[in-house]
């Protein structure tokens, strides 16, 4: 009888240990990426602000128009240009579509405006 319990006792040790060794693995691993996301985030792509006022100059130029405000549509809409041209040059070969689209759309702006 004392072999049998000691060879429990012996298999609840190890279990607990390789539990407690499996737990402490994965709050290390936790920690490490939640460690390597802030890092992430304080050392952002400095595209990554241009990006964002170019879709919020996109959205505004839209909102703009649709309600009429026409000369500060045009602003927001060459803002939008500025900002995807800057983008096409500072990541050579992407975003070309949109900075044709901004163009395309202040040209058409500056179309129904009645200037050139």
């Amino acid at each position: 009888m004392d072999d049998l319990m000691m060879k429990l006792v012996s298999a609840a040790i190890t279990g607990g240990l390789v539990a407690l060794v499996g737990y402490l693995s994965v709050r290390r691993r936790q920690a490490r990426v939640a460690r390597s996301e802030a890092i992430r985030t304080a050392v952002e792509d400095p595209t990554q602000e241009l990006l964002r006022r170019a879709e919020e100059a996109d959205r505004d130029r839209e909102e703009l128009a649709a309600r009429g405000s026409r000369a500060e549509a045009l602003d927001r809409a060459r803002e939008a240009v500025d900002c995807w041209t800057a983008l096409t040059q500072a990541r050579v070969g992407r975003f070309q579509a949109e900075r044709q689209s901004a163009l395309r759309r202040l040209q058409e702006l500056r179309t129904s405006a009645g200037s050139f």
